[in-house]
């Protein structure tokens, strides 16, 4: 039986970009297939009702900063604490990933390449350009990809995204959906592990 887990997730989010990795290789030793959904993560923030930390909460956010800083020193990543473009819209870095899959090149690679575009190398993935270098890095054709996501179908697919993280109760990045349960964020990966395995038997 093949897994399938939705992935829902901001190119923006620092803990998307700390989970990304230890996230696809889990799904990779369960031999699952991964769903990519990248999210305007705002607008599931106010149909969630949910204050996002850094736009309300110091105190949050300077604890953000220390967590995801141990948490990158764990998985041995650069990180900046406060990148320059942050938040910045994620729209057109949703668009390009989802573009990169619907042309069939690697949406692994798309989405990491916008969430370290972000968060290691300062770039501001909500301009074309930059995104592109960012493509480019990871081995992917960014023409292609930008050219298409700009495209009335992946719009709409972008726009499908989204709405369907709200109705499926997801109020913040990463979130993970297997079967029917949430797992948010990526101290929570031991438990979609357990799933994972408890459903293998």
């Amino acid at each position: 039986m093949t897994h399938v887990i939705d992935y829902y997730f901001a190119p923006i989010s620092g803990y998307a970009y700390l989970g990304h990795r230890p996230f696809m290789d889990l799904a990779a030793k369960a031999g699952a297939i991964v769903r990519f959904h990248p999210i305007e993560i705002a607008k599931v923030f106010a149909a969630a009702d949910t204050t996002p930390p850094f736009a309300q909460n110091p105190v949050r956010r300077s604890y953000r900063m220390q967590d995801q800083a141990r948490l990158a020193a764990r998985q041995g990543l650069e990180i900046t604490p406060l990148p320059a473009h942050w938040p910045t819209p994620p729209g057109l870095a949703c668009r390009a990933i989802l573009a990169a899959g619907v042309l069939g090149f690697d949406q692994d690679a798309a989405s990491f390449a916008c969430l370290k575009g972000v968060w290691a190398e300062e770039r501001n993935i909500a301009d074309a350009e930059q995104l592109s270098a960012a493509l480019d890095a990871a081995g992917l054709p960014a023409a292609a990809i930008l050219n298409h996501a700009e495209t009335d179908d992946i719009s709409t697919l972008a726009d499908t995204c989204t709405q369907d993280a709200i109705d499926a109760g997801v109020f913040g990045s990463p979130t993970y959906i297997f079967g029917q349960e949430r797992f948010w964020g990526g101290d929570r990966l031991e438990y979609l592990a357990d799933a994972l395995s408890i459903s293998s038997q």
